[in-house]
């Protein structure tokens, strides 16, 4: 019993941690430079399909097939993979940022206010920090050795918000003009 209250408070700990920090970040004014006008015409999200494949059961299970394989090793492989995930989060999370600063940026000069875009590109904002911050919950449980960590979310939020920057600047948003 007394482990299951234990493990009970360490996961409502980090739940609580997850949260302020999610809050802390969308509390927090942005710090960087506003991106380049086309940047994002070049971007790729190739470079995170790695990261979706940090986490492979097969890649242990190779391992554990090799002579002189110990359970050290696979802890020191999961340690080295942790550590580059969150490396990979940081650019994601950076990258998303400027692809929200970006289409924030289009919507703040466009000629017709469009509030329900503004609401969608909160919305995304805050679903893609919510995701981020479950990825780095999942990280600490794996640490733990509960569960696994799943990034496919992340890559797809950062997809959708790189879809909408090319709709925003693909053709101008037609909103109709009613007479009095």
């Amino acid at each position: 019993m007394s482990t299951a209250v234990a493990a009970a408070a360490v996961l409502l700990v980090l739940i609580a941690v997850a949260f302020v920090l999610l809050f802390r970040k969308l509390a927090s004014p942005g710090r960087d430079p506003l991106p380049e006008a086309d940047w994002w015409a070049n971007f790729s999200l190739e470079k995170y399909r790695p990261m979706e494949r940090l986490f492979a059961p097969e890649d242990y299970e190779f391992l554990a097939a090799q002579p002189g394989f110990t359970p050290a090793l696979a802890r020191r492989l999961q340690v080295e993979r942790r550590r580059i995930l969150r490396k990979y989060l940081r650019c994601l999370a950076r990258d998303f940022d400027r692809f929200y600063k970006a289409t924030k940026l289009l919507l703040l000069t466009a000629e017709h206010d469009r509030s329900d875009l503004a609401l969608a590109l909160f919305r995304q904002r805050l679903s893609f920090q919510l995701a981020l911050a479950g990825v780095h919950a999942q990280l600490a449980l794996q640490t733990l050795g509960l569960g696994t960590v799943r990034v496919h979310g992340l890559v797809a939020a950062l997809e959708r918000m790189r879809e909408q920057l090319r709709m925003l600047t693909a053709r101008p948003v037609a909103v109709p003009v009613y007479e009095r």
